[in-house]
């Protein structure tokens, strides 16, 4: 489900979303103890998983490593919830429901979407 070297960050696959509005839906469910386990782990793994990606064209990435990718992705949108707001679901922000991010359509997105 990952390259090879990466099977510690397994207990977080969960995490690796293709989409920026499903990275946000999984900060904004997740529990701050869970948001910061993620966050503790790739922050610590995160410099090997991009040393690891930069040899690739970015529309080469697939498979195990696309994941990897989305796992990166994701420290992005939970760093928010660990470095400014101490909460996943802040109540003085702008509604994560009514923010539909257009670039989600760009060729390395996933298909995913908001049902």
């Amino acid at each position: 489900m990952l390259p090879p070297g990466f099977e510690d960050l397994l207990p977080f696959i969960d995490w690796a979303k293709p989409t920026e509005l499903e990275r946000n839906d999984k900060r904004w469910s997740a529990s701050l103890e869970e948001s910061q386990a993620f966050y503790d782990r790739m922050i610590e793994r995160g410099p090997a998983a991009l040393e690891y990606l930069a040899p690739f064209e970015l529309s080469a990435i697939g498979g195990a490593d696309r994941r990897l990718l989305d796992m990166c992705l994701a420290l992005a949108e939970c760093s928010a919830t660990i470095e400014m707001y101490g909460d996943p679901r802040p109540k003085y922000v702008f509604p994560i429901a009514r923010f539909v991010p257009t670039h989600d359509a760009w060729p390395l997105a996933g298909m995913g979407g908001r049902a």
